[in-house]
């Protein structure tokens, strides 16, 4: 990992690469993903992050029934093999890359439908083997995600269905490889009126963590915790993600949240001051750091407002002499 000379904290290493729009609130944000972009510009957002020191990428794999490479399962959404085509890249690029299952019917709660554990899993186990078929040969494979993003056990439905019974699946199929999953804090930001404390959440994922195996990395999603308590919610679930020697990343959220709501507003980027300010409030707790995402927030070409400026200021201060 590359230290940060000026406070001993790493850079972010990892990031997703987009290829379409995740979610609604995402969809006033021109060309978003990469599927828009030219050849030259994937190209060269890729040598923007070698030098910014990426070194490990997560692409989209689908969303519902829908995917972005050859299934023989689900509906292919390109004639291309995107996914074949970034593990070209970042091979290219000195960068690993993470292969994820997909959220089959689990982003049908966000539309106000139920989702299907279950039919989620199974589907999950399917998809997952037909990746590693296809890519898990590769030598910069890193390993694997579980998009089904939660907080606790109750707020997203039986979650515990997948991650109970992925994670030891995912290791029959590559025992050394890191299984990791994305969670969110379950602050007044993301819950409410049901909102915990940092240590009733620490509590909550010691509890899960003694019933999932397999999973090595917990990359928690930072402005999921008001901005003043970021470091206070990770010193919380530090020492329980060491108890069950689970790394702990941070996932640097390189948009602005609402303080009041936690509503993101994906048109523009966070400062630089307030991007170091979150890495810094993770620091003593975590092993590394991702962040979602660097093509539009911490691309030195992206158009939305703020991303040009943060990653000038970024760069020069990972770049500085000592």
């Amino acid at each position: 990992m590359s230290e940060d000379k000026h406070q001993g904290t790493q850079r972010i290493h990892c990031t997703p690469v987009v290829l379409t729009f995740p979610a609604p609130e995402y969809e006033d944000v021109a060309r978003w993903g990469i599927e828009q972009w030219t050849a030259e510009e994937i190209e060269r957002l890729f040598t923007e992050m070698e030098r910014d020191g990426i070194n490990l990428i997560l692409p989209t794999t689908g969303t519902g029934d829908k995917v972005w490479y050859p299934s023989r399962i689900l509906q292919p959404q390109a004639e291309c093999d995107w996914v074949g085509r970034l593990f070209d890249l970042a091979a290219e690029h000195g960068m690993e890359v993470i292969l994820s299952g997909i959220p089959y019917t689990y982003h049908l709660q966000f539309q106000g439908q139920a989702w299907d554990p279950q039919a989620d899993l199974e589907m999950n186990q399917r998809i997952c083997a037909e990746l590693y078929e296809l890519y898990g040969q590769r030598p910069n494979f890193w390993g694997w995600y579980i998009p089904h993003e939660t907080g606790d056990r109750v707020h997203r439905g039986d979650v515990m269905t997948i991650l109970r019974a992925l994670p030891p699946f995912l290791k029959t199929l590559t025992p050394d490889r890191p299984v990791a999953h994305s969670p969110w804090f379950t602050s007044h930001l993301t819950v409410g009126q049901d909102a915990t404390t940092p240590a009733e959440f620490a509590a909550e994922w010691d509890a899960m963590l003694q019933e999932i195996e397999g999973l090595d990395v917990l990359a928690i999603q930072d402005s999921t915790a008001p901005f003043d308590e970021i470091g206070d919610w990770f010193e919380a679930v530090a020492p329980v993600c060491a108890q069950h020697h689970v790394e702990l990343w941070s996932v640097v959220e390189l948009f602005p949240r609402d303080h009041r709501t936690g509503y993101p507003d994906m048109t523009r980027a966070i400062s630089f001051a307030d991007l170091r300010a979150k890495m810094a409030a993770a620091a003593p707790y975590v092993q590394d750091y991702a962040c979602w995402e660097y093509q539009n927030y911490l691309n030195p070409h992206s158009p939305l407002q703020g991303a040009r400026e943060t990653s000038a200021a970024y760069r020069a201060y990972y770049e500085a002499d000592p």
